[in-house]
C-alpha cells in the first residue's frame, strides 16, 4: 500500500482512537463475562476492527478523492452521494445486497452457535455453516455491481472477518484461543506478501 497523506491521517486516527475504542468495548464485555476469555485477549482482537476500519477509510477516501480527514466531513459525503442518480443507484443496490449476505451470516452463525451451546449438535455441522458463510463473505468483500474486485486490501479485509468469526466460535464453544491466534497470525505473514507480489506483477502487466 502507497504511503501517502491519507494512509498516515488514517493510520494514527486508527491506533489513536479506533483502537483503544474497540479494547475499551472488548473489555467490558469479558468484564461482564460476556466473552469468557482472559482480559489480556483484549489486546489482539482489538486489532480486528481497528485494521478493518484503516483500510476502510483508506480505500473509501482514495476512492472518492477526499482530502479532508475531519469524519464529520466524510460521513456527510458518504450521505450525499447516496442521493445522487444514476451510476449511485447502482451502487445503493450493491449496499442493500451486501447488507442482506451480512444479514444472513450473522444469523446463519447465531442459529449454528445457539444449537451448539443449547443441543451440543455435533461439530461436523461446522463445514457447511462455514462454507456457505465463506461464500457470503466472500460475496460481501470481492463483488462490486456483480463484478469480481479481487485485490490485495480486499483479500486483508475478508482475512480478518473471515478470522474474527472464527475466533467467536472459538470463543463461545470455549475452544482454546491461542493456538488459533497463532495460526492466524502466521498465515497472514505467508500470504499476504504473496498476494502484494502477484497484484503488482498484474498491475505491471496490464500496464504494459
Amino acid at each position: 500500500m502507497e504511503i501517502d497523506s491519507i494512509v498516515k491521517e488514517e493510520f494514527w486516527r486508527s491506533v489513536g482512537a479506533v483502537y483503544w475504542i474497540a479494547f475499551i468495548a472488548i473489555g467490558v464485555l469479558i468484564m461482564n463475562d460476556y466473552l469468557p476469555i482472559p482480559i489480556s485477549y483484549a489486546f489482539p482482537l482489538a486489532l480486528i476492527p481497528t485494521v478493518a476500519h484503516f483500510l476502510l477509510m483508506v480505500w473509501y477516501r482514495r476512492k472518492e478523492n477526499l482530502v479532508d480527514p475531519n469524519p464529520a466531513s466524510i460521513l456527510r459525503h458518504a450521505l450525499g452521494s447516496r442521493r445522487q442518480r444514476g451510476e449511485r443507484t447502482e451502487q445503493r443496490r450493491a449496499v442493500v445486497e451486501k447488507a442482506v449476505d451480512a444479514v444472513l451470516i450473522v444469523t446463519i452463525l447465531l442459529i449454528y452457535l445457539s444449537a451448539s451451546l443449547t443441543y451440543a449438535i455435533s461439530q461436523v455441522f461446522w463445514f457447511p455453516v462455514l462454507i456457505v458463510v465463506g461464500i457470503l463473505l466472500a460475496r460481501i468483500v470481492f463483488t462490486d455491481g456483480g463484478v469480481q474486485r479481487i485485490t490485495v486490501v480486499r483479500s486483508v479485509v475478508f482475512y480478518l472477518i473471515a478470522a474474527g468469526l472464527l475466533l467467536l466460535r472459538y470463543v463461545v464453544l470455549g475452544y482454546p484461543v491461542a493456538p488459533l491466534l497463532q495460526a492466524i497470525v502466521l498465515i497472514g505473514i505467508v500470504s499476504f506478501p504473496i498476494l502484494y507480489i502477484w497484484e503488482r506483477r498484474r498491475t505491471s502487466e496490464g500496464t504494459n
